[in-house]
Parts: structure tokens; sequence; C-alpha cells
């Protein structure tokens, strides 16, 4: 408790005031979806929009206006440049509100990293987020607790997990380059949240981010953490949470698991995932190349489920039915461009701090990817997107520029 009071009595002054509007924006943003949760008395609603919808509305205007103050930036831009000018043109042909939507929610987080890598980064100011952010992750873990006590449930069960993993994945960095034990038990009190409110694909990236973490280069180390995390994930199979959330009949051992959720004949419980996935074939294979426009799926979607809006929980499958293969590859393509860059400057000698921020953005990149597959994290885009994309353009700032002093 003593450290973790000097944590957080530790002041530093950041000159660069739009680096702090920036990073304190990205924190805002990622509290606000839980203010009528925190003070109930809030409407669930504000001018037609729910308290997250306001959250990236924010965001997308401070990112805007950060965009036209900035200096040179080095995020690689070029990489996502077929994604986005796809977007804007799917958009164009088929316009619509919702559409518009998410278009924006769509390309926020790029020009978020755009924004990222525009600053110069030194130690104190990368202790200066962490610290906020870390503030931030109390709140909202504090929360959960509170409400799974209360409760059995979580606000925003689905996207908070996302959340703290972008912190778990931070502190496990530190933990593996500099040792530091304190991380390593940060990363496990955040594990406890997808763990107690059983979030089936979170334990998964969890657990294989936890030994599979960029920041541990070690290879021999590398053993007894997958020996760990084995144990973490037998301890979860094993839970009667997880077995009942899991399974039609309750039980299941690890043979029945399987990851293609769509599988014909398993006894795995999706959720509703085949039925969605049934339910936009017929889209898919009417126009598989170009899709069928900006959230198009919602249309069949909310017929499905017989509500105003709903979601495919599968990104892959989402993007398809919208904007196609082509769409589809747009995107990988700009994920593997980034990805395989930085992978390069992953295998040159850098500074311990620097093999936080690099390990840490090339592990996120894995979480994405399963996450894609099992939600619509691609419009979560305050609470993973954000701070993914961020990481990179940080990431590219730090290796053109290195760390300066203040």
């Amino acid at each position: 408790m003593e450290q973790l009071i000097t944590f957080f009595s530790v002041r530093t002054e950041i000159p660069d005031k739009n680096f702090k509007l920036f990073f304190n924006t990205l924190f805002l943003c990622s509290l606000i979806p839980y203010l009528n949760s925190i003070f109930p008395v809030l409407p669930s609603l504000f001018f037609g929009f729910n308290w997250t919808g306001i959250s990236w509305i924010i965001c997308f205007f401070v990112t805007i206006y950060l965009l036209f103050s900035m200096e040179r930036p080095a995020f690689p831009l070029l990489n996502w440049v077929f994604w986005i000018v796809y977007l804007i043109i799917a958009l164009s042909v088929d316009f619509s509100f919702i559409g518009l939507q998410l278009t924006i929610q769509y390309v926020l987080p790029i020009f978020v990293g755009v924004v990222a890598s525009s600053f110069t980064y030194s130690w104190p100011k990368l202790f200066w987020a962490y610290q906020q952010f870390a503030r931030l992750i109390i709140v909202v873990f504090l929360l959960f607790v509170v409400y799974f006590i209360v409760t059995g449930y979580s606000p925003h069960m689905a996207s908070t997990p996302m959340l703290l993993y972008v912190m778990a994945i931070i502190s496990l960095g530190v933990f593996y380059v500099f040792r530091d034990k304190k991380f390593l038990i940060i990363f496990l009190i955040l594990f406890m949240m997808p763990f107690l409110s059983v979030t089936r694909m979170a334990i998964l990236v969890f657990v294989t981010s936890f030994v599979a973490h960029f920041s541990n280069e070690s290879i021999s180390s590398k053993i007894p953490y997958a020996l760990l995390g084995l144990i973490l994930f037998a301890i979860v199979f094993s839970s009667e949470s997880f077995q009942e959330k899991t399974f039609h009949d309750g039980k299941g051992e690890i043979s029945d698991l399987s990851i293609n959720y769509y599988e014909a004949g398993n006894d795995l419980n999706t959720n509703g995932r085949t039925a969605w996935q049934l339910g936009l074939e017929p889209g898919l294979a009417r126009n598989p190349v170009f899709g069928n426009g900006p959230r198009s799926d919602n249309a069949v979607l909310s017929e499905l489920a017989g509500e105003a809006s709903a979601e495919a929980h599968n990104d892959y499958l989402s993007v398809r039915y919208n904007y196609g293969w082509l769409g589809l590859l747009c995107l990988l393509g700009g994920f593997s461009v980034t990805f395989i860059q930085l992978m390069k400057l992953y295998f040159k000698d850098t500074i311990p701090l620097f093999k936080v921020v690099l390990g840490a953005t090339l592990t996120l990149f894995l979480g994405f990817a399963f996450f894609m597959y099992s939600d619509n994290i691609l419009k979560y885009t305050i609470f993973f997107p954000n701070y993914f994309f961020a990481m990179i353009g940080i990431t590219y700032s730090t290796s053109k520029r290195g760390l300066a002093y203040l």
C-alpha cells in the first residue's frame, strides 16, 4: 500500500500541453461510458447518444483538432491508406447515418495513432501516461468488483476486459524486462475480471499473452511461464462457472473445445453466434467481393435479435458482410504490414524501456486478432483500438526520434 501511495504521489511536470490534452482525452473518454454506472441517476441517453457514443465523438473532435496542430508524425499512414480510402468509397456509394458512424469509429483509432506518433517521448512522459492510465483502471476495476458482488455482472461486461487487457499487457512487459514482481501481480489482479465474469475469449487472450508476450525474449524462460499458463487455463476450465457457460450440458472435456464457434454438431455454447453467422450467409454469398454496404449487417442482425441494433460478435464476419473480401483484405493488410515493420525493430538491440513499449505493442496485435473473432472490438474504439493504435504511434515515434530527457 505504501508503494501504491508513493506511486500516485509522484508529480511529473509535463510542459507539452497537447501531449497532456491527447492522453487525458483518451483516459477520460474511456471513463465516460461508466458514468451512469457510477451515478445511476444519470440518463442512459444524452442528445440521442448513449455515453459510449458521446465518448468516442468527443475523442474524435479532440483528435481532429490535434491533427491540425501536431508536428510531423512518425505513424506509417501509408499502411492504412487502402483501408481508409475503401471505407470512404463504400460510404459514398451507400450512404447512411449508421454507416457514417461506423466509418468514423473505424478510422478514429488510426488518427489517434497518427497524433500519438507526433509527440516526442521520454521516461517522465511515459511514467505520467502510465500513472494516469492506472488511475482510470483502478476506478474501472473497483466498479467491476462492486457490481459483481452486488449484481453478479459488470458494467460493459464485454468491453471492460479489453480495456484491462491493455494495462495488463503493458504491466506484464515491465515485469518481463525489469523483473519487478509488482507488475506481475498487477497482471494477475486484472486477470481476475475475465476469470470471475467468465469472459471466455478474454481468458484465452490473457493466458496466451502471458506466455507469448514479446517483451519476454528469453526462450528458456518461456517454458516455466508456459507451464504456469497451462495451470491457469486448467483452473479456469475446471471451474463450475466456466463449464456451465461454455457447454450446453454444463460439463465438458478439453477435447470438446474448438476454436471454430460455428462448427456443426459441437456442444459449445456460442451465445447466438451461430445464428448470426447463418443469418448473414445469404448476404455474404450475394456480394462476396465488395460487400453489402457500411453497417448493412445491422438490418439482418437486428431482425434476428428482435432489437433496434445488433452485432455479429465477429469482426471478420462483420467486415466481410459490409465491405466484402476486398475490404477485409485492406484491413488485414494494414495490420500485417505494420506488424512486420515492428517485428524488424524487435530484432534490433534496444534500450529496456523501448523493449517494454515495443513488446507490449506487438502482443496487443495478438489480442486484437483473437478479440476480432469473438466480438466487435473494432467498434469498441475507446476501450481498445484507440490505445492499441496509440501504442503503435508511440513505438514509431520512439524508434524514429529516440527517448528525450523531458
